[in-house]
């Protein structure tokens, strides 16, 4: 079985810069024998934050929808940030007769996606169910748990921290911090949010994903008027990501209800200390009841590496 596939950074306008995301396109005549097991396999080959299985075969859903299924190393997800950007940029600008999709399908709803003001950038109108938990890490670990922060400041901040879910499957524990010096002191320390007694998560919502997620309200000369700007960095798993749509969605969609405001836009700025600068961009809008109403991510990507994925089966 012979797969074709490519890789970008996402959120930059450089290589070797950004989050990485592999793209593997799957023809319709390989569709049925590619299984959810081999795709987790071929995501461990990888080794990327995450990796995507893009749907040629468009029988069902038409010309102007592409299926996508996202993967990390670990297991698949409903919907994730940087893959759903890479995606659309790859889509749109580098496969042929892509410029006229307008959707990617995911397991957690369709993303419509139509051109930015940037240069061969993505907006996507992101699905979203958002969920404020009752608990937060006080409430469930000791002050003294392992997987904390080691430094008091930055530990009593994971302790109090919001647990939000921008949708089933996605969880953030939102992390602010008073200055750029503690965000640089963050480490990727491992914490399993799903040994924790009693749960974290309300009930209905304990499957998927749960990350820390630090943010610190940053001043940037070259944003426009009324944008708020936030450095961030995502650590969980042990381990970093440079990049984090999803928990970017997230931190925004919550700030924004947090204040009531009817919407908001922010350029979010995460990768920083990893030597891998990735600038996100994050629009919401509030409706009637004060309810969350629509949530835009977007960003760029270039293309790195291409090849052929040759397996067995």
């Amino acid at each position: 079985m012979d797969l074709p596939f490519t890789t970008l950074d996402v959120f930059t306008t450089k290589q070797l810069e950004g989050n990485p995301l592999a793209v593997v396109r799957v023809p319709a005549s390989l569709r049925d024998r590619l299984t959810q097991p081999m795709k987790q396999k071929i995501a461990q080959e990888f080794n990327l934050s995450e990796t995507v299985f893009l749907h040629d075969d468009t029988s069902k859903s038409g010309p102007e929808t592409r299926e996508v299924d996202i993967f990390t190393i670990q297991s698949e997800l409903p919907f994730a940030g940087h893959p759903t950007i890479g995606t659309a940029v790859f889509v749109r600008h580098h496969l042929d007769g892509g410029e006229g999709v307008r959707t990617l399908a995911i397991k957690a709803g369709p993303i419509g996606i139509e051109p930015s003001s940037t240069p061969r950038g993505i907006r996507a109108r992101i699905p979203h169910n958002v969920h404020l938990h009752a608990n937060t890490l006080r409430h469930v670990l000791s002050p003294s748990a392992d997987g904390l922060h080691p430094n008091l400041a930055i530990r009593e901040a994971e302790l109090d921290a919001p647990v939000f879910s921008i949708v089933k499957g996605m969880t953030m524990v939102l992390v602010p911090l008073p200055s750029l010096d503690l965000l640089g002191e963050v480490r990727p320390l491992r914490l399993d949010f799903d040994a924790l007694s009693p749960p974290l998560l309300d009930e209905g919502w304990r499957e998927g994903l749960v990350m820390r997620y630090y943010y610190v309200d940053v001043k940037d000369a070259e944003a426009q008027d009324g944008v708020r700007c936030l450095r961030t960095r995502m650590v969980e798993l042990g381990f970093e990501d440079p990049a984090t749509g999803s928990a970017a969605s997230g931190l925004c969609a919550y700030l924004t209800l947090e204040q009531a405001k009817k919407g908001a836009r922010f350029q979010v700025t995460q990768g920083v200390e990893m030597g891998r600068k990735s600038v996100i961009s994050v629009e919401t809008m509030v409706g009637e009841g004060g309810k969350l109403s629509e949530v835009y991510l977007g960003g760029t990507a270039v293309v790195v590496m291409q090849g052929t994925l040759r397996v067995d089966v």
